[in-house]
């Protein structure tokens, strides 16, 4: 029905996938395509889920490794987790809250209705992490200051200052990146993991975390960044059924004006 009768964002998904994946033909295309509106149906279903799902059933779909960012905790020091808008990055956030409990903090984007958004922060919550506003972030998250904890970023949102974003190649095309998570990161020198997150099968997934950046070697200002970025892209080229393709992720175009933004170059 999404795909044939409604067609949600056909054109975007389509373009999305024609400008990531040039080697492909339009067959090849298509499979990703279609099976990405599937995993996108599911998504919407196990977002849903998130209202009623038990701790058990959570831990029984999916299987992760959190020792690096216990032993993080267990030091009274934060860490800083960076995911991708992959499927079901909403079951991934309740995870890890479900485990390390009241040491969670998610940065999320408010939702203009204020009745869903109220929903959304509920379902959330629902196992003791804290939600601060990722346009708030430093203000909001100085309350928690003084407790070690994990924040957790979905940081490929389109950022809405493209020249005060950071710009590197991402899926053969030059693509905004917010500045603000990396520049939050490197302020306290925090150490960064990224969070893969593979669909094994339906309503079941595997999260693999592995070391951005620990401030061990010299920082240099969009690293952290464009790692991510690198990790990212990866994991989509091997999952890319499994990457919110339907987000207008490109609608923001690069110019020379923010060359001075230019991450891509960083060795």
């Amino acid at each position: 029905m999404l795909y044939y009768v409604v067609k949600y964002r056909r054109k975007t998904v389509s373009e999305n996938i024609k400008n990531s994946f040039t080697s492909l033909n339009k067959k090849e295309r298509l499979i990703i395509e279609k099976k990405f509106y599937r995993n996108f149906c599911d998504n919407f279903i196990e977002t849903l889920k998130l209202l009623s799902i038990s701790k058990e059933e959570l831990h029984s779909r999916i299987s992760v490794d959190y020792s690096e960012l216990i032993n993080i905790i267990s030091q009274k020091k934060n860490c800083h987790v960076y995911l991708g808008h992959q499927f079901n990055w909403e079951w991934a956030n309740l995870h890890i809250s479900s485990v390390l409990e009241d040491n969670v903090i998610v940065a999320y984007k408010p939702i203009k209705n204020k009745k869903f958004n109220s929903l959304m922060k509920q379902m959330r919550s629902r196992f003791g992490s804290k939600l601060v506003s990722s346009k708030k972030l430093k203000r909001e998250i100085e309350k928690f200051k003084d407790n070690p904890h994990v924040l957790v970023l979905v940081a490929d949102q389109t950022p809405k200052i493209s020249i005060k974003s950071f710009w590197t190649n991402f899926l053969n095309q030059k693509t905004a990146f917010l500045s603000g998570a990396e520049l939050y990161t490197a302020s306290n020198k925090t150490t960064s993991f990224f969070a893969n997150i593979i669909r094994l099968d339906r309503g079941y997934y595997k999260f693999v975390i592995t070391p951005l950046f620990d401030f061990s070697e010299q920082y240099q200002v969009g690293l952290i960044t464009q790692f991510y970025a690198k990790k990212l892209e990866e994991s989509i080229y091997k999952n890319p059924e499994n990457y919110l393709w339907s987000h207008r992720r490109w609608k923001r175009k690069y110019k020379d004006e923010y060359k001075r933004r230019w991450i891509g170059n960083l060795s």
